[in-house]
């Protein structure tokens, strides 16, 4: 699962104008004030509200029948989604925590909803088409394997599981399985990634030499509950046990779609980590991490994640012999070398030039999911933008559904199905491993295979 996208504490935002010379204090400030798709970087309030915001996708069948299970941050989200698809009608919504005050937070998005305390009496509801499991990672697999069973289409929220073992199980059951499967790796999904992806793939970076990604948010992971209880299972994420820590929780996302970008899977890791803010929480998972993971022709991916400072906001950045990308959910830009050979296609797109002082930085063009079939439409992206509301999870949840609908994914999205969840959940796991011993792991082989 992944947080909303945020700015951080320390965030200044100048309002700068559409001019096309734009002269800031950093890098950073430039990309939040560029006028490059219309709208700042700024991302104010929850995944919920960004959702609200965004306009539902036409419906390519009958409404799905939809049930959540888990009605956390993430369950919320996934229902806020849900309701802005004309091609999903939520059924039930189900968690075994029956607060009045809990379980509101839910009803108020998905009212028509039936609320259920027993996952099992959601798989045996006939109107019930397709389950959504946002429960703890930990809790993932008997619900999976039970859905699966029942002849349910199932999305399962990422990491797979906390266990290699467990997601392996998961894994195997979704492959063998005659309905739809999705691992919820959202990115994959995401119309701005598969964009990005694109460009790697055809050279306009050259060759990648390096990528690096940041996840920082101050917020504690320790949640109040009435009952020690309900205060141990709500806070799992902060045991060895049961918590993948930050790589999967957090970092699974980013190091997956540098696998993806690569066409490989890493070859080793390195971590390092520990409490630095939140030790009186009773934090057994270190709460500021930094990982490196190798890969085929030694290009090597950062990662950092920390919750005990919010400076900047998360982003993802890859580096080529021809220029860079940098990709912050819905916007992204590419950063081209003076010595890079011109693209014809950028005459459609938004370029704004960079100055850091009195020096000249670069260039950053502005690289649009929609961009083709804007200009079908007679638009100029560079003016038009896209539209940012609709984020990786809710193109995530459209994707799983029309999937469900039609048999396929959208055009040009990738998805994610058993075995990308998997091998994903493998990489997230060994980091987390990493970073608890401080040592370096060698991936073996056969860690990745499920047969």
């Amino acid at each position: 699962m992944r947080p909303e996208a945020h700015l951080g504490a320390n965030t200044r935002i100048h309002s700068k104008g559409a001019g096309k010379t734009i002269s800031l204090m950093n890098r950073r400030d430039f990309l939040r004030d560029s006028t490059a798709l219309g709208v700042t970087l700024g991302f104010a309030g929850s995944a919920t509200e960004l959702f609200a915001q965004g306009a539902a996708a036409a419906p390519a069948g009958p409404p799905v029948g939809c049930a959540v299970i888990g009605l956390g941050p993430q369950g919320r989200d996934i229902l806020a989604a849900l309701a802005k698809l004309a091609s999903a009608s939520v059924v039930n919504i189900c968690d075994t925590y029956a607060s009045p005050g809990f379980i509101k937070k839910s009803q108020d998005i998905a009212p028509k909803a039936a609320l259920v305390d027993d996952y099992k009496k959601v798989l045996d509801n006939k109107d019930v088409q397709a389950v959504f499991i946002a429960t703890p990672s930990h809790k993932h697999k008997q619900v999976v394997l039970d859905a699966i069973a029942a002849g349910k289409h199932v999305y399962c929220e990422a990491p797979l599981a906390s266990s290699m073992d467990e997601a392996k199980d998961i894994a195997k059951a979704g492959l063998a399985a005659k309905t739809v499967f999705a691992s919820g790796l959202q990115e994959r999904f995401n119309g701005q990634h598969n964009h990005v992806r694109r460009f790697v793939s055809s050279g306009a970076i050259a060759t990648m030499t390096s990528a690096r990604a940041q996840w920082h948010k101050k917020q504690s992971w320790k949640t109040a509950a009435p009952t020690p209880e309900r205060e141990a299972d709500v806070n799992w994420r902060l045991k060895k046990a049961t918590s993948g820590g930050l790589s999967a929780e957090i970092g699974i996302h980013a190091m997956d779609t540098t696998s993806w970008y690569l066409k490989a899977l890493p070859t080793a890791v390195t971590g390092f980590g520990s409490v630095m803010f939140w030790a009186n929480d009773g934090m057994e998972v270190a709460d500021t991490i930094m990982t490196v993971l190798e890969y085929p022709g030694n290009v090597r991916m950062v990662f950092d994640a920390t919750l005990a400072d919010s400076f900047d906001s998360p982003y993802e950045l890859f580096l080529g012999s021809d220029g860079a990308i940098e990709v912050r959910d819905q916007r992204a830009w590419l950063f081209q070398e003076t010595d890079a050979p011109l693209l014809g296609w950028s005459v459609y797109a938004r370029k704004d030039s960079l100055k850091v002082g009195d020096v000249e930085y670069g260039v950053g063009i502005a690289l649009i999911a929609d961009a083709t079939k804007l200009i079908k439409q007679g638009l100029d992206p560079g003016k038009t933008g896209q539209d940012v509301t609709k984020t990786a999870l809710y193109q995530a949840c459209d994707g799983f559904i029309h999937k469900i609908q039609t048999g396929k994914l959208p055009d040009e999205v990738d998805g994610a199905g058993a075995l990308e969840g998997y091998q994903a959940t493998v990489v997230a796991l060994k980091a987390n491993e990493a970073v608890m011993s401080g040592n370096k792991i060698t991936f073996e082989k056969e860690w990745f295979q499920l047969g």
